[in-house]
């Protein structure tokens, strides 16, 4: 069957944003919660230099283990084999990534694509705000917040037919959706050379380039870490005063 590729992209900056007030919310209401309502202590050790360790070292292991979960999902979901998996790295961005290069239907891409932000971010982070301490409730936020970019492409496929095929794009945050030559849908918009180009170039770019909209959300950002260093000075502050009185 000859298909046709129309590819949809999504905005860098759209999800370095999200992926920032992800952190924030999850780590304001994670740590309000687990300090002042379970009443966790502050440290893990004795010692603030051997939790940072840790929690850097749960961070590292989270972000190899999410990337494996993705190909998991892929065998599972989307009857992928070994040999149709990648792995890489985007210095500009940052990014690791998990490639499949098999196509697959619009529901299995999806798990495919929240198998990791469930298993390595929501899932550990809810444990750590009940059970755990600080630095794990940081380190769980700062998981979830690296499933941004999963969790927009995924909110992208509910307007989608479960049974359409897709295409995971190889070195950038997107896909292509996949159509029969004898049944294209209205408004189909077929991939070009120029689009490819374009989009391989902005994953050469730096994050938040000199547009407009860069420099808007850069602004954004920005107000966002201004709020949350006043929200978690306010945290550390409280959970001082729980240890002393």
């Amino acid at each position: 069957m000859d298909y046709k590729k129309e590819l949809k992209i999504f905005n860098l900056n759209k999800i370095a944003l999200l992926s920032i007030l992800l952190f924030a919310l999850c780590f304001v209401a994670g740590a309000l919660v687990n300090l002042l309502a379970f009443r966790r202590p502050l440290l893990l050790t004795d010692k603030v230099y051997w939790d940072i360790i840790i929690t850097l070292s749960i961070m590292a292991v989270g972000v190899i283990a999410h990337e494996g979960l993705h190909a998991l999902g892929a065998m599972i979901f989307g009857k992928c084999k070994k040999e149709n998996i990648s792995f890489g790295f985007i210095p500009r961005q940052l990014m690791f990534y998990c490639h499949a290069e098999k196509p697959m239907t619009a529901s299995a891409y999806t798990l495919m694509l929240l198998l990791p932000v469930i298993v390595t971010g929501f899932i550990p982070f809810i444990l750590s705000v009940c059970l755990g301490n600080i630095f794990l409730v940081v380190a769980f936020a700062m998981l979830i917040s690296g499933g941004a970019g999963d969790l927009i492409m995924a909110a992208s496929l509910r307007k989608i037919p479960a049974s359409a095929l897709l295409l995971d794009h190889p070195k950038a945050p997107a896909y292509y959706l996949l159509h029969k030559s004898d049944a294209l849908p209205e408004n189909f918009n077929e991939v070009t050379p120029e689009q490819e180009e374009a989009l391989l170039k902005s994953m050469r770019e730096k994050p938040l380039s000199d547009s407009s909209r860069g420099r808007n959300n850069l602004l954004k950002i920005l107000a966002v870490f201004v709020f949350l260093v006043f929200v978690v000075t306010a945290v550390f502050l409280i959970a001082l005063l729980m240890k002393l009185f």
